[in-house]
């Protein structure tokens, strides 16, 4: 019988692991030690990988002057604004792509896709000159209104296919008993896909968080966004890259803090009704 080197095999499958661990977190370690270190040494060569920490960076994009502080501020505005608004749209599409039988089903699915593989740069204009026709260029809502373009058309494919794998039995039950569709979409559907609800709302805070396309041209010097704010640091005397690496690093908090907290139903909610009975 021939014995295969499994210790051997192991430390390899470890290795790629590990390679594939630093791939990912490489660039998040790289930003943190940037933002921390003294700004001469941020590119040296050969590199200075031993330096005095220093927290001026962070003190100047949080405290002072801290603009980034209010963008950040701006930023989660904007973004709960757009996951708040978007769930009322989204669910009930979703449901009834789900659970009625319509001529156009595949049609309306295929604008939806279309719309996620549209370029955000497509609808600059056209939003600068809507939002500025009716007096919203400048504001949350402005931002908040926009951003639908694409939380909506992602939180519809996503939560209708978590409303598929309901059993329609459960809803057919109810509908017997004279339970109107609302009732039966908010007390029997949506309690069992709790996990994918929670999950669209997380990636669609992150889309409307990350999102610079619409805030670029949407927003005001007092509504600016932080992916806005980092921007400003790419001026004509020269990159800051300590500050963007600060700015950067408070961008990266609020996402990964979420998924931290949620972990549980990002995994449930991703494999939601993969095991059938």
């Amino acid at each position: 019988m021939e014995h295969h080197p499994r210790p051997l095999r192991r430390l390899v499958i470890y290795a790629l692991l590990a390679l594939l661990m630093l791939f990912f977190i490489g660039p998040i370690i790289w930003f943190i030690l940037l933002a921390i270190r003294p700004p001469g040494t941020a590119f040296t060569m050969p590199p200075v990988l031993f330096f005095e920490p220093t927290a001026d960076a962070i003190r100047h994009t949080l405290v002072d002057p801290g603009a980034n502080a209010r963008q950040a501020r701006n930023s989660l505005i904007v973004a709960l604004g757009a996951v708040l608004l978007n769930l009322p749209f989204s669910v009930p599409a979703a449901y009834a792509l789900s659970r009625y039988r319509m001529k156009s089903k595949k049609f309306i699915m295929l604008w939806y896709l279309g719309l996620l593989m549209a370029p955000p740069i497509a609808f600059l204009i056209p939003y600068f000159v809507l939002m500025t026709q009716i007096g919203l260029s400048g504001t949350y809502l402005s931002m908040i209104l926009v951003l639908q373009t694409l939380i909506i058309p992602f939180s519809v494919w996503l939560m209708k296919s978590f409303i598929d794998e309901v059993p329609r039995e459960l809803e057919e039950a109810a509908r017997v008993d004279g339970a109107a569709w609302y009732v039966i979409m908010l007390r029997i559907t949506l309690p069992l896909v709790r996990p994918g609800l929670i999950v669209t709302s997380m990636f669609a805070f992150v889309f409307a968080w990350n999102n610079a396309a619409f805030p670029l041209v949407l927003s005001s010097q007092q509504t600016a966004t932080l992916p806005i704010g980092t921007l400003n640091y790419f001026a004509s005397t020269g990159v800051t890259w300590s500050f963007i690496a600060s700015a950067a690093v408070v961008a990266m908090v609020p996402p990964m803090l979420i998924f931290l907290v949620f972990d549980r139903y990002v995994v449930r909610g991703l494999t939601f009704g993969a095991v059938k009975g």
